[in-house]
């Protein structure tokens, strides 16, 4: 008897947890933003790509896609600043400048290639998600290999 009591307050505690944490996405999910104050920075989600010896790895171009529907999120950079980005092996995926392409308060699927000449030598899947401000990775690894 002591068994089924314990277990029925184990299942009501788990149903009620879910159900708050339920609540607190639905309450998210409609929250006026209107009156946030944010602050200026503008937050990016990056990668670090090396090689196999853990050197960065200069990568000739990127691609980012939006997997929902298939539209391209690559930004162009000046040549010296993607000079910048090839020599620490620090790529964007995506950033604040974005919002536009990244629904609040929704995990937005995206895929990040990278490429040496016409080779595609990464390949790697994000989701992210926007509160009211900024951008934020939820999934996804920040360091990856050249194939």
């Amino acid at each position: 008897m002591m068994y089924r009591f314990t277990y029925f307050v184990l299942v009501l505690g788990l149903a009620s947890m879910l159900s708050c944490e339920q609540r607190e996405l639905e309450s998210m999910e409609e929250q006026d933003c209107t009156s946030m104050a944010c602050t200026k920075e503008l937050r990016w989600v990056t990668v670090k790509v090396t090689d196999r010896s853990g050197q960065p790895a200069a990568l000739d171009k990127v691609k980012v896609t939006r997997q929902s529907d298939g539209k391209d999120l690559t930004r162009t950079y000046p040549r010296e600043e993607w000079q910048v980005f090839r020599k620490l092996g620090s790529y964007a995926i995506t950033g604040d400048l974005d919002e536009k392409y990244i629904p609040r308060f929704k995990r937005t699927k995206l895929r990040f290639q990278g490429y040496v000449g016409n080779r595609e030598v990464v390949n790697a899947e994000y989701v992210v998600t926007f509160d009211c401000c900024h951008i934020s990775l939820v999934s996804g690894e920040t360091k990856l290999t050249v194939k």
